[in-house]
């Protein structure tokens, strides 16, 4: 008979046996983590940057190389800097700062243990990275040698850094180092910096509001900006000032004094203009450093630190940039005389402009206006500005060839006037003629406005939404447009209403004509080395944006533009393959009354031009409007602006090596010079009418691109006979009455809107332009190949 006692004397045995066995399992896997994180530790630690005394002296200024990898300019964040020496910095500034960033920071080494347990907590409750513990020298270590990135490898940098730091200084020397390298925002670095910027005062000076607020600043700099928003900076000073009262740092009296002290009384008012502004260095280089800040701000390797941090870290630029190309273009926006007339050599008239590789869509070079200047002037390159005429091909001719499969002699009957869908008024042609029965290539050749809006019409009819689609896959995003509440018009087709784009967009979208139909992202940086050597490349959109057909059909057409009426025959491209759309931008009936303007002017005018070489979109405007078409283009000869500009650049940067664009296997010749798709009912209509032939001959006779380019301004053959003759000089005195006609009417506003209270389709507000209107140009003269007024 088994004894009970016996038996629970064994069962207690076992049970203290196994306790013992998982309490030394335990310690073993302590013990193997603590190993293992001391070797994953130190493995980390010997990946860590070179501690580097001069790293901790200065931030580094970073570098800008061009696509050939040469270096262009450098970058240097901020004024000059004012540097304080920890003897010399008052006791309430210290106070303020230590109380808010690290208030045991003379008590603890490198880590505060004590502060790292309770971020441990928060971080296990709010996942990693979540509560910060960084001490001071922590602080020093991350701005000098590291990122913000926050992983394990990063920690286990700068806690090894940190302790190298606090190896080599004081406690003293650190805090300095952290006051004279912080950053408060508006490219100030330094609190002795900050000070003056601020309010005028060295640090001694401060009242104690004041010294809270420069504590609290480098938080969150542009969010505590006094500049910015000083509601949230007062807010920001008082929780400084309450940690100092928390901490015993100041009395309770002195906190009451301090929370009720108005903070702006005395900082210093600065505009927007003279906030950190300094002179430039490289000028010509300036807007495109300033796209530069915007891609690596904007982009997926660098969203974890602010920029001022970045490009003060030393890293190396390396960019598409021409640096060549880069200062022709600079310099020619900057040179006043350049252009004709007092009001386009004015502070009132500006122009940008921005160039692409078609084929990658690198940025090869950009101008975001006259003497641009980052901070003080908006890079205009990049603001939204009604696009007028350059819209038809993305909203009308693209996506009817898209969806439609048209051929480029398909004809449309133009009008006089007409009255869109859903829209009570008229639309008219630039000449407000109607020309009958017009193949597409003719009505964007001379862009007629009655076509592309009809053009359009029948797109929507027979496949809803393709223009909206055809121009988000290009890049010109409809869909974001009054908060998302927005469908296209027929005024959005003219360039009007919310067909406002940048022209950086306006080069991207025309490159994807130019290169078979794909649409890249103007790409600015190509990669990045850091501060630690890293080379960090830099991802940009690319897409199919459309069918190869539809990209050569419409460069085909647009061709056309330079030729005799087409809306850019001024101006000669000869030697290139060029292809390219006009475009200006009319103004309401109530601004055209309110300012007292002739019907023909316009707020905006534009061209946007590719070869198989370089992509360029170019705006011209003016900054305010003024009585009597002061700051505005008025008739023909101001309305093509842009196209002297455009000219003059593309002729300098060109390679001229006779490259041109390759027409793809869906497409075919038909009727001589006209393009068709390849499985088309149009195709087979045309090849059938033509006895099969016409395909087959065009496709020989135009391998080299040699196509025949039309009907004005033929010299008859010795052999032609003399009706021949005549019906040539018919033929031209007929061009030179339609000549003489167009240039008595020259613009007028395409759109005749009617009142607010019949239609409430279209915008009534007084300043910006509502409808895009077009110029076209009359033939030039026999005598002269030279029709500049520049």
């Amino acid at each position: 008979m088994n004894n009970p006692l016996s038996r629970n004397k064994r069962n207690n045995k076992s049970k203290k046996t196994l306790w013992k066995r998982l309490a030394l399992l335990f310690i073993l896997a302590c013990v193997s983590m603590f190993v293992l994180g001391i070797v994953v530790f130190a493995y980390f630690a010997s990946t860590a940057p070179a501690f580097s005394i001069e790293k901790l002296k200065d931030p580094i200024p970073s570098r800008v190389f061009d696509k050939n990898d040469e270096l262009v300019t450098t970058i240097y964040q901020g004024i000059e800097r004012e540097y304080i020496d920890i003897d010399d910095t008052p006791e309430h500034m210290t106070d303020a700062v230590l109380a808010v960033e690290d208030n045991r920071f003379y008590e603890h080494g490198a880590i505060d243990f004590k502060r790292l347990g309770g971020a441990v907590v928060k971080n296990v409750t709010g996942g990693f990275g979540s509560q910060g513990a960084s001490t001071i020298t922590q602080q020093v270590v991350k701005r000098a040698f590291l990122t913000e990135e926050k992983t394990i490898k990063r920690k286990a940098q700068e806690a090894y850094l940190s302790y190298r730091l606090e190896q080599e200084y004081s406690k003293d020397d650190i805090l300095e180092m952290y006051l004279n390298k912080i950053y408060y925002s508006d490219g100030i670095y330094g609190v002795r910096t900050a000070s003056l910027y601020y309010f005028d005062k060295e640090l001694e000076d401060l009242n104690l509001k004041e010294a809270a607020y420069l504590a609290g600043l480098p938080n969150l700099p542009n969010v505590y900006n006094l500049y910015v928003d000083a509601e949230s900076g007062n807010k920001r000073a008082n929780q400084v000032l309450s940690l100092m009262l928390h901490h015993g740092r100041i009395t309770e009296d002195e906190y009451n004094e301090a929370v009720n002290t108005d903070l702006t009384t005395n900082l210093i008012a600065r505009s927007e203009e003279e906030r950190a502004s300094t002179e430039p260095k490289d000028p010509e280089f300036a807007a495109y450093v300033n796209i530069i800040k915007t891609q690596l701000e904007e982009s997926d390797e660098f969203n974890n630190i602010e920029i001022s941090e970045l490009l003060s870290s030393g890293i190396d630029i390396y960019t598409n940039m021409d640096a060549n190309i880069q200062r022709t273009l600079q310099d020619t926006v900057d040179d006043k005389e350049f252009f004709y007339g007092d009001k386009f050599k004015s502070d009132d008239f500006n122009i940008a402009s921005s160039i692409l590789d078609t084929n990658s869509g690198a940025l090869i070079a950009i101008s975001g206006g006259r003497d641009y200047q980052e901070v003080v002037k908006e890079n205009l390159a990049i603001t939204q500005h009604n696009t007028g005429s350059t819209m038809k091909p993305i909203l009308a001719y693209g996506p009817a060839i898209e969806n439609m499969k048209l051929p480029t002699n398909y004809t449309v009957q133009d009008e006089m006037s007409y009255s869109p869908k859903n829209f009570d008024g008229q639309i008219y042609n630039y000449d407000k003629q109607g020309h009958g029965t017009v193949t597409i290539r003719d009505a964007l050749r001379q862009s007629f406005n009655v076509p592309a809006v009809k053009v359009f019409e029948q797109v929507e009819d027979e496949s809803s939404g393709s223009a909206e689609d055809f121009s988000k896959g290009l890049g010109l995003d409809y869909s974001k447009k009054l908060d998302g509440d927005y469908s296209i018009s027929f005024n959005d087709v003219l360039g009007g209403n919310e067909s406002r784009f940048s022209p950086l967009q306006m080069a991207q979208a025309y490159a994807a004509f130019g290169n078979g139909g794909t649409f890249n992202e103007a790409s600015a940086v190509r990669y990045v080395i850091n501060s630690e050597n890293e080379k960090i490349d830099m991802d940009y959109e690319t897409h199919k944006a459309m069918e190869d057909y539809t990209a050569f059909m419409i460069t085909d057409m647009l061709k056309d533009t330079f030729d005799p009426y087409g809306s850019a025959d001024y101006i000669k491209m000869d030697g290139l393959n060029i292809a390219a759309k006009t475009g200006t931008t009319s103004y309401s009936d109530n601004v055209l009354d309110e300012y007292n303007l002739p019907s023909n002017a316009a707020k905006d005018a534009w061209i946007v031009g590719y070869t198989p070489e370089y992509t360029m979109s170019v705006w011209t405007g003016f900054t305010s409007t003024k009585k009597d078409g002061v700051t505005s283009f008025i008739g023909n000869e101001e309305h093509i602006t842009p196209q002297w500009f455009f000219q003059d650049v593309m002729n300098q940067i060109s390679t001229f090596n006779g490259q041109d664009f390759t027409k793809p296997d869906s497409v075919n010749w038909i009727n001589g010079n006209e393009l068709a798709v390849k499985d088309s009912s149009f195709f087979f209509n045309n090849n059938s009418n033509n006895n099969n032939n016409n395909d087959t001959n065009n496709d020989s006779n135009n391998n080299s691109n040699q196509k025949v380019r039309r009907y004005y301004y033929t010299t008859p053959s010795e052999d032609d006979s003399e009706e021949n003759t005549q019906s040539e000089e018919s033929k031209e005195s007929e061009d030179n009455k339609e000549s003489q006609e167009r240039q008595e009417t020259e613009t007028t506003n395409p759109v005749e809107t009617p009142s607010e209270s019949e239609n409430s389709n279209t915008n009534q507000d007084t300043t910006p332009s509502e409808s895009g209107g077009e110029t076209n140009t009359p033939p030039p003269s026999n005598n002269s190949d030279d029709n500049s007024n520049n």
